[in-house]
């Protein structure tokens, strides 16, 4: 059975605060030693779309890191965009919808997590499939630590990304774990995921914060469609 790595929570240039061109992602990702990847930029998809057209020896899930009212939500597998602006369960339940699975990101990092971290996620846990117990932006060590504990006492599956903005973070965490047979198959990337194991680091307080002069344009723009960031 062969082995697979992804890299399940990162950005290209169609988030609003990365500049990571879809152009360059195969390349690095291979010399990383990715197999597949998840794109999951802010309330879009079509990066997602593209590079899969795009690529010859990469596997691209399309995801999108939604802006809901309690916080973000990322959905995987996805056929189309989900509107961002709803409930954080509405969010879920509209990726379910899809035959996505909902990947919850950053859940305890405080700058981020809003009402899904914490005591409040437990209202939506039952939507959850993925607990993000590894991302490479916290600005705390603990946040993941958190998240994993959380996951373990819920009885979730847990995954990691690198939550890169820019190329060379692409990478930096990665999931491993043994191939399904069918890698396009939700049901079966979850329970293969089930048993991954996650590597990576941390990257320091500002990685992936600030990228060219684009973030706070991104800041400015979420706060004024969807509250406080």
């Amino acid at each position: 059975m062969s082995r697979v790595r992804y890299d399940l929570h990162l950005h290209t240039e169609f988030s609003p605060d990365s500049d990571t061109h879809l152009d360059a992602i195969e390349k690095h990702a291979l010399a990383q030693g990715l197999t597949g990847l998840a794109v999951t930029d802010h309330d879009a998809i079509e990066g997602a779309l593209r590079l899969r057209e795009r690529v010859k020896a990469l596997h691209v899930i399309v995801g999108e890191e939604v802006t809901s009212k309690d916080g973000d939500v990322i959905g995987l597998f996805l056929r189309e965009r989900i509107p961002p602006g709803m409930s954080a369960l509405e969010t879920m339940q509209a990726i379910h919808a899809q035959g996505g699975l909902v990947y919850l990101p950053h859940p305890f990092d405080k700058p981020r997590a809003r009402k899904t971290g914490g005591a409040s996620l437990l209202s939506v846990l039952p939507e959850v499939d993925i607990i993000e117990t590894f991302n490479g932006k916290v600005g705390r060590d603990h946040y993941n630590l958190y998240a994993s504990e959380f996951a373990r006492k819920h009885d979730k599956i847990g995954g990691g990304g690198s939550d890169a903005h820019h190329l060379h973070a692409i990478g930096t965490v990665a999931n491993e774990f043994d191939a399904p047979a069918d890698l396009d198959d939700p049901a079966q990337f979850l329970q293969a995921l089930a048993s991954a194991h996650i590597t990576g680091k941390r990257r320091s307080k500002l990685g992936g914060w600030l990228v060219r002069g684009r973030r706070p344009l991104s800041l400015a723009w979420r706060r004024l469609r969807y509250g406080k960031s």
